[in-house]
């Protein structure tokens, strides 16, 4: 069956730790510092912007991470199906072959 799906067990759940591990960065963006500087710019309209952006840009990142976070579950739960299905047809070829001896 891993010939024709192209992976064998355990690559899709390999796939989902490293895509967790890949975005441990990401999940918490602190743009803090930079919107704190806003002030210095000098002109409220670029300041406000500035902190919009700031804002928007964590929101945005911390969302991105939560889908990721949510895909990386979904591979592991397919992962575990793929392993649980490709045991089911082991033992259901053994238990034919156990039939026809």
């Amino acid at each position: 069956m891993a010939g024709e799906l192209g992976v064998g067990p355990g690559v899709l759940r390999q796939g989902a730790k490293d895509m967790v591990e890949i975005l441990k960065p990401v999940k918490k963006v602190d743009l803090g510092d930079a919107g704190d500087l806003a002030t210095k710019i000098g002109n409220d309209d670029s300041a406000a912007a500035l902190v919009t952006f700031c804002a928007t840009w964590e929101s945005g990142a911390e969302f991105l991470a939560d889908c990721a976070a949510s895909l990386a579950d979904g591979l592991a739960q397919a992962n575990g199906d793929f392993e649980d299905t490709d045991e089911a047809i082991r033992d259901a070829v053994r238990s034919v072959k156990k039939a026809l001896a």
